[in-house]
């Protein structure tokens, strides 16, 4: 599978994505959009790099993603979908919950931080019915090929996160492994390539 064949909403998400890891964050990224299909909002992580807030560590992609829509000029959040790279962790989970958003699309699982199960933790969860699925194997290890790639690059192998994305997804975060050691994205960066490219030869590491 190759960039031009994924939904443009997820060649949005894992764009901008790029545009975080570029940065240093995490390539985490969060789109909403009406039922056509239509970007009404966006927002990326910035956890490290953010000028937004003293306390760049809760600038997070859905939360971001949130605080952009304009519910003057866009009010019907319940017919929304947010498209994110990653499944929320618990503080945006309870931000979209907050948000009356209905539905929500994650590329990957996060074994480590992902908190979708809260939606069913108690009656007034429950009630805002926030219905959570995941994208298939290929999106979620795209993912985690890159998320991986920030782990190795700040916490090493013997992270606890690292250890989580090899026991859900052992094909992205092996590759995220090649990726870091090879110093391939570092290349990637250095010689300009276009995303979509990225995403290509990124892929081209599953079937090898």
């Amino acid at each position: 599978m190759s960039f031009t064949d994924i939904e443009k909403e997820w060649q949005t998400v894992f764009e901008l994505g790029w545009e975080s890891f570029r940065e240093g964050n995490l390539p985490i990224a969060a789109i909403i959009t009406d039922d056509n299909g239509n970007i009404l909002s966006s927002g990326r992580n910035q956890y490290i790099t953010s000028k937004r807030f003293p306390n760049c560590k809760v600038d997070h992609a859905e939360t971001e993603c949130i605080q952009q829509l304009d519910i003057i000029k866009y009010p019907d959040t319940r017919n929304y979908t947010l498209y994110t790279s990653m499944e929320p962790c618990p503080m945006c989970i309870g931000t979209i919950i907050m948000s009356n958003l209905k539905r929500v699309r994650a590329a990957a699982h996060d074994a480590w931080a992902g908190a979708s199960d809260i939606c069913m933790l108690n009656t007034y969860a429950q009630k805002k019915s926030v219905e959570v699925v995941f994208a298939d194997d290929f999106l979620a290890n795209m993912q985690i090929a890159l998320q991986g790639c920030v782990e190795l690059r700040y916490n090493g192998s013997d992270s606890e996160v690292y250890k989580s994305f090899m026991e859900m997804y052992p094909l992205g975060a092996s590759v995220a492994y090649k990726l870091y050691s090879e110093k391939l994205t570092d290349r990637f960066i250095a010689e300009g390539k276009p995303f979509a490219e990225i995403f290509d030869l990124i892929a081209s590491e599953f079937r090898t």
